[in-house]
């Protein structure tokens, strides 16, 4: 296999490289009076993983609309792979690979016969598209049963990895992963973030959104958050982390979690924000503290939590995530945001 320039960067390494698959130039988009994505520039290196994180109403839809070429900016030029979006489509679409967040298979037909329908979209035919099929369902690690069945039978972990596969019949460089794990248990989410880093080893450019804080920290070489419109902070995830200045924040499991506790906590003289986090591996739900005196406020927070009636599982100090970053940059939770719109 010929590795590609870019291919072999640690995660967090932002040395400059070449060649930019993805380049968004001073882009703008506007409806009316609403201006939903405001002079936005960013460039995704070849062989990179980059994730666009955002709250709701941030303009990443927008962006990722135009990225795939379904919305012309108003202003400013987006190029894949070199080509200009308005200029080249056709190039842009041989070189992009689009995976929805939303299925996009037919349920009465089974993993081959999905993928040999979008083969053919793509003009693929005869031993071609069978070797490429073949090639794909390995990629999947799908058993032979499985690829018999109807779509209608699989979890949801199985067709986002056949949705997947669709978009890599005809061996895009660049592909845009839309909130690859929404909804899938821990097993399942780990088989596709290993399907992802699979995919950086062949030296693909990934380009994916998501609500998983701990997904973008482990995948991404770098990340842009977006908010009202423009991108307020661009770096790799550790960069981002070490910017805020702070070794610890707090994290209590109580009983359970109230308003009357929350507004206790974030009384507290140095606490910056507190927010309610959840741990899939072990089902426990816990108030996250971002202060920059952890250890010396400790002491007020036991206290906070007894005299809010609940009663403490336990509390520690953990390291700063990306998620505390996000939270102290939009002021938002990407969890609170899902609430809101549930």
């Amino acid at each position: 296999m010929i590795k590609q320039k870019g291919l072999n960067r640690k995660k967090g390494d932002t040395e400059s490289v070449d060649l930019n698959d993805v380049e968004v130039d001073s882009v703008t988009k506007r409806f009316g009076e609403t201006v939903a994505v405001d002079n936005v520039s960013m460039n995704v290196a070849r062989g990179e993983i980059f994730g666009l994180l955002g709250p709701n109403g941030a303009g990443k839809s927008t962006l990722i609309k135009m990225l795939c070429g379904l919305m012309s900016p108003t202003s400013g030029t987006i190029k894949i792979g070199g080509y200009g979006i308005q200029d080249d489509p056709v190039k842009v679409k041989e070189l992009l690979g689009v995976v929805p967040q939303d299925i996009v298979l037919y349920n009465y037909l089974n993993a081959r016969e999905n993928l040999a329908f979008f083969g053919r979209l793509y003009g693929l035919s005869g031993s071609k598209l069978k070797n490429r099929i073949d090639e794909l369902l390995k990629f999947t690690q799908l058993d032979e049963k499985a690829v018999k069945r109807r779509i209608s039978t699989y979890s949801g972990g199985m067709k986002r990895r056949v949705n997947i596969a669709a978009a890599l019949l005809h061996e895009p460089q660049v592909i845009l992963l839309d909130e690859p794990t929404a909804g899938l248990d821990p097993k399942n989410k780990l088989a596709l973030w290993e399907i992802i880093q699979n995919l950086h080893e062949e030296g693909k450019t990934i380009l994916l959104t998501t609500h998983m804080m701990d997904e973008a920290e482990e995948l991404c070489n770098r990340v842009a958050i977006m908010d009202r419109g423009k991108i307020i902070a661009l770096d790799a995830p550790h960069q981002l982390i070490k910017k805020v200045k702070m070794e610890n924040t707090i994290t209590v499991v109580p009983d359970r979690i109230t308003p009357k506790l929350t507004e206790a906590v974030n009384k507290i003289s140095g606490v910056k924000r507190s927010y309610r986090a959840f741990d899939e591996n072990e089902g426990v739900e816990s108030l996250k503290i971002i202060t920059e005196m952890a250890e010396d406020i400790l002491p007020e927070v036991v206290s906070a939590v007894s005299s809010a009636g609940t009663k403490i599982l336990s509390v520690e100090l953990s390291r700063v995530t990306l998620e505390d970053v996000f939270i102290l940059l939009t002021g938002r939770s990407l969890r609170e945001e899902e609430e809101r719109y549930l």
